[in-house]
């Protein structure tokens, strides 16, 4: 009986460890999720996408094993609204933040106190949605807009911000945060560097410099990626990210070098300025290995897309969608939509302009109000050089239509404001990243 009695208290602990075994399996570890936003960062700057110089060798690793969509499109073409729609999964004509930080020297000679829009808190960010689903969620900003006063800060355990400090100062902005981060469970890292926006601080050596003052910013803007991609290396080998944990990798918008007579962002729509990075690299699971999707996808996508990967409960009423199906490759998934960009300059001010963009398979639309209207063929005209409104208006009618009819029974929120002093030592801030003219 003794025997009997030994061997099925072993069969049964054998049954039990395989049962176990197989539970892991199907229920592995929930991974740590980071979401990296380099600010200013255009996606054809990048080897991983069409650009002969190696700006990015550690980020060009990770898209090698990763999937990289090759048509990714910011929601807007500055910080503010650009950010908070990757925050909440909607455009900034629906979460209302159009105006951030950006503030006109008459204005602030006149009125020190400002007023700028803010996530309203009724609205669902990211952050929370982690939070509610038992992560802990930390951030590092190095950027004026994306901060507590302007409602960032919902769902985040910890948002440190800065304004313009460098990579090297977010790392060890998350490195005093190690502790707590490695605490215990699951954690959402966000981090967002600025390095590649103005003005730059890695200087060229003479033997770079060629005296053409435009082909020297550039040189200077790829060196500002590359300093970048060095230090998210580090940390990248610092919390042992190979290995449970899914990196998502972005910019809020990219940056006009000249293309267009002008050298900045937030002025127009084009694809300089909206074209963005946008990689997924999760080595755990096999299915995301080494695929370019090529059709549109929007920014506003990463919200609904991280919630469907990890199980959480979708937020009703988002215009992102769940890229899950095209990131696991399944057939028919990656189909046609409908992506829209949208800039609100100078909101507030008797100077206020509105423009709006819509993407459809290779054709955009662009409207400025009151009545300019404009139709790029990007597979012919990737330049966006020639408009062709007049020749396919028909086209353009459809697009348009579309864009018109999205706004019109989109959900929207009331816009919040918070009013904000600005000191001698913010206005120089703001002024040399560009925000205060």
């Amino acid at each position: 009986m003794k025997l009997k009695t030994i061997l099925l208290v072993s069969v049964s602990l054998a049954a039990a460890l395989f049962s176990a075994r197989l539970l892991l399996r199907k229920h592995p570890p929930r991974p740590n999720v980071v979401l990296v936003v380099i600010d200013t960062l255009r996606a054809d700057r990048l080897p991983f996408y069409g650009y002969p110089k190696e700006t990015a060798p550690f980020l060009s690793k990770l898209a090698a094993r990763g999937v990289v969509f090759d048509k990714a499109y910011a929601a807007s073409s500055w910080t503010a609204p650009a950010t908070a729609s990757i925050f909440t999964g909607l455009y900034p004509f629906q979460h209302g933040v159009v105006m951030g930080l950006l503030a006109q020297m008459k204005l602030i000679k006149r009125y020190p106190h400002i007023q700028v829009n803010r996530i309203p808190e009724e609205v669902t960010t990211l952050p929370e949605v982690f939070r509610g689903g038992g992560y802990r969620t930390f951030g590092v900003s190095d950027n004026a807009n994306i901060c507590q006063r302007q409602g960032f800060e919902q769902g985040f355990d910890r948002l440190l911000c800065r304004n313009d400090k460098g990579a090297r100062f977010v790392n060890q902005q998350v490195l005093d945060l190690e502790k707590e981060i490695r605490a215990g469970g699951p954690y959402f890292l966000y981090l967002h560097y600025n390095d590649p926006h103005l003005p730059y601080k890695i200087p060229l050596d003479d033997s770079e410099k060629t005296g053409n003052w435009i082909r020297d910013m550039k040189a200077m803007y790829d060196k500002e990626i590359a300093f970048v991609d060095s230090r998210l290396k580090e940390l990248y080998a610092r919390f042992g990210w190979s290995r449970n944990t899914l990196l998502v990798v972005t910019a809020d918008h990219g940056e006009e070098l000249k293309e267009k007579k002008f050298y900045g962002h937030g002025r127009s729509l084009f694809n300089t300025v909206i074209h963005v990075p946008l990689l997924f690299f999760w080595p755990e699971r096999k299915l995301f290995a080494a695929k370019r999707p090529a059709v549109n996808v929007s920014t506003i996508d990463i919200m609904p897309t991280l919630a469907s990967l990890l199980g959480f409960r979708q937020v009703k009423g988002l215009a992102g969608k769940d890229l899950t199906p095209v990131l696991e490759g399944e057939t028919g998934a990656a189909g046609e939509r409908y992506v829209y960009s949208h800039l609100h300059l100078n909101a507030g001010t008797p100077k206020a302009s509105l423009q709006k963009a819509c993407l459809y398979g290779g054709y955009k639309y662009i409207f400025k109000a009151p009545g300019t209207h404009s139709l790029f063929d990007l597979k012919r005209d990737p330049n966006e050089d020639r408009n062709r409104y007049a020749e396919e208006q028909m086209t353009a009618h459809s697009l348009a239509t579309n864009l018109f009819a999205f706004e019109e029974a989109c959900p929207r929120y009331n816009a919040d404001y918070v009013d904000i002093l600005l000191d001698k030592k913010t206005i120089e801030q703001l002024r040399s990243l560009g925000y205060v003219h």
